[in-house]
Order: structure tokens, then C-alpha cells, then sequence
């Protein structure tokens, strides 16, 4: 399994989202593709790291594709070991209201669903809903 991944190092109220060239300013939101040769694109939310995603010509030159952790703030997580909460009460910078919470942590799952019902999707389906949403192919 693999553990989180160093502290969040976006500078909120500074740093530029890499797929809108909007500065990312809400915390516990956002993420980070690293590529091959070390280049980092950061980005608001989820939504925005998948739309950038899909519009790669070639995914093969991407290291690690890491999202922020709701529940901890501060840490990244690889974008395979979050789910992804989809509920309109928890909105997300861009708007399709998706909150990133470590799959493996029940209760904190548990808890932010309580607070915020809604369903919970996989990567894979981030990516499904934000090619649909946005109009990506």
C-alpha cells in the first residue's frame, strides 16, 4: 500500500492551476500530476487534474498523479487510493462537487458522507463524469 505522499506543496492563493490558469485558492482541495522528467502541473480540484488528464496526448510520460486528502489537508494520496464524494452539499472549486477521501479510511468516509450524503466514485469515474461533463474526448 502505498502511503501518503509528502506534504501538500501548493502554495494556496498563489500557485496557477495548470488546466484553468486560475490561482488555486481553497484549501483541501486540489492535486498534482508529476511527470517523468520531474515537471509538476498543480491543480484546483479534481475535476481540473482529470480534464487535464484526459487532454494529454500521451498519459505514458506521467510519474505519479497525487490528490490532496480532505480529511487530512496537508497530504497528497495517489489518485487510485481515494474516492471520490459527489455531493452538491460539499462543492469543489470547479463545481462538479468532488471531495477526495482516502478509500482506505472507513471512518472518515463514514463521517463526511453523514455530513454530506452523495455517492462515492472511482477514479475511473471522475474521469468518465468530467469527459462527459466538460465535453472531453
Amino acid at each position: 500500500m502505498f502511503l501518503y505522499k509528502n506534504s501538500v506543496d501548493i502554495s494556496y492563493g498563489s500557485d496557477i492551476c495548470s488546466f484553468t490558469g486560475k490561482t488555486i485558492e481553497t484549501v483541501r482541495y486540489g492535486g498534482k500530476i508529476i511527470m517523468n522528467d520531474g515537471e509538476e502541473h498543480k491543480f484546483m480540484s479534481v475535476e481540473c487534474m482529470a480534464g487535464f488528464y484526459l487532454k494529454m496526448e500521451d498519459i505514458s510520460l506521467i510519474n505519479y498523479i497525487l490528490t490532496v486528502d480532505f480529511a487530512h489537508g496537508q497530504q497528497y494520496l495517489p489518485v487510485e487510493d481515494a474516492v471520490y464524494l459527489r455531493s452538491s452539499l460539499r462543492p469543489s472549486p470547479n463545481g462538479m462537487n468532488l471531495t477526495a477521501v482516502d478509500a482506505s479510511n472507513e471512518r472518515m468516509k463514514t463521517y463526511i458522507y453523514d455530513a454530506y450524503p452523495g455517492e462515492y466514485l472511482s477514479w475511473n469515474e471522475v474521469l468518465e463524469l468530467v469527459k462527459d461533463e466538460w465535453n472531453l474526448l
